[in-house]
């Protein structure tokens, strides 16, 4: 099979992994639609996807034993095709609510998946480019889709769901390019592996440590998301469309660090999370300081290219380490990395009360601060270890 064509066809399906947020800006014209609801309720359009995103990760390793592998992705393709543009054709909110939760259940059928068969079909530098570009493309998909519908919404606020008609055409590029695999197989290809490598297992415990890192990971990169259009508004040096930029700029700067994952994993090794959360660090400190919008702007690229080099690091990982169920340990991180950012809103009122000063800027001191300890306790432990974080 041509290599170019399997990469372009599994690829194609990152883009759809961080689309459900593609919406949120529709939620004041979802509101006037629906006076009779709670804004509270509205709101929950934005947060219920990734509810039923962490229920359908962790089944989805069960589900691709009884179905297989590319049949579990087509069915999550498919489930976000038909619910993504469902609200499209009907008017009733509860529906609606009912779409995107399934929305999210379809998403995390082939999020975890799709590693599995990256690392199936790939070994070596080739798998952790690849990674890398699932994880930059899942970005890209996440801002085109955003773009679409932001057109749209001026039409009324059902036409932005139709942006979710891009998954109709990954479903057959996937379904007529990808080959069936037995799931045993790839089961089994991280068994031969163990093989290879002595006979040692890897120690599934580190999975639960990586958890960790991510939760407050995710959560302190989430709250700069959260807190930054109300800094801006807040000392006065620029609007709310400002601060769409800036995550604008953070896209981007994920984007391309997703790209140069795997030269920059060559040059750093090990040490690339640290790398990449002392750039976090630095960005928290410009936007802390910052007084005017270009500068808070380049503060969200340095965000969005430092931190994104944590979730393709840790899932190399543990799609390397012979563990005995990598699907598993990569829906684990998935999990907590929703986790995370979940708790962000309230992640965000603790770092303030820690906070010295009395206003936002305090914020993103703490985050550089707590970015800063992550960089030197991964340093810490990849010295002390004498192993490499991003081992092949």
């Amino acid at each position: 099979m041509n290599k170019k064509i399997l990469k372009i066809a599994l690829l194609s399906v990152s883009m759809l992994v961080a689309v459900a947020p593609a919406i949120n800006a529709n939620i004041p014209a979802m509101k006037e639609a629906f006076p009779q609801i709670p804004l509270s309720m509205v709101e929950m359009i934005t947060t219920i996807p990734s509810l039923f995103l962490m229920i359908s990760v962790l089944t989805s390793g069960f589900i691709a034993k009884k179905m297989g592998y590319k049949q579990t992705i087509m069915l999550g393709l498919g489930i976000v095709a038909i619910s993504g543009i469902i609200p499209v054709f009907i008017g009733n909110f509860y529906l609606v609510l009912f779409s995107r939760a399934a929305l999210g259940f379809g998403i995390g059928l082939f999020n975890s998946l799709l590693i599995g068969l990256i690392s199936y079909f790939f070994d070596g530098n080739e798998r952790t480019t690849l990674i890398g570009y699932h994880e930059a493309l899942g970005g890209l998909g996440g801002m085109l889709i955003t773009y679409i519908a932001g057109q749209l919404m001026h039409v009324n606020w059902q036409a932005p769901f139709i942006s979710y008609a891009i998954a109709i055409p990954v479903f057959f590029i996937f379904w007529k390019v990808i080959p069936k695999v037995k799931t045993e197989d790839i089961l089994h290809k991280n068994t031969k592996q163990v093989v290879v490598n002595d006979g040692k297992e890897g120690n599934f415990s580190i999975v639960f440590v990586f958890m960790i890192l991510i939760v407050i990971g995710a959560t302190l990169n989430m709250t700069m998301g959260i807190k930054v259009s109300s800094l801006i508004v807040e000392q006065g040096y620029g609007s709310a469309s400002d601060a769409s930029t800036v995550i604008m700029l953070l896209s981007l700067g994920a984007m391309i660090s997703g790209f140069l994952f795997g030269k920059m994993y060559k040059l750093f090794k090990n040490y690339i999370m640290s790398v990449g959360f002392t750039i976090t660090a630095l960005a928290m400190f410009i936007i802390g300081i910052s007084n005017t919008s270009w500068m808070t702007v380049l503060g969200g690229f340095l965000v969005g290219f430092g931190f994104r080099v944590m979730m393709p690091c840790l899932t190399n990982i543990v799609n390397s380490s012979h563990l005995k169920n990598p699907t598993l340990a990569t829906s684990l991180l998935l999990v907590a990395y929703n986790l995370g950012s979940a708790f962000a809103p309230y992640g965000s009122m603790i770092i303030l009360k820690f906070s010295w000063t009395s206003d936002l800027r305090g914020i993103f001191y703490v985050d550089g601060i707590g970015f800063i300890c992550l960089a030197v306790i991964v340093f810490i432990v990849n010295k002390v270890k004498g192993k490499q974080s991003c081992k092949e």
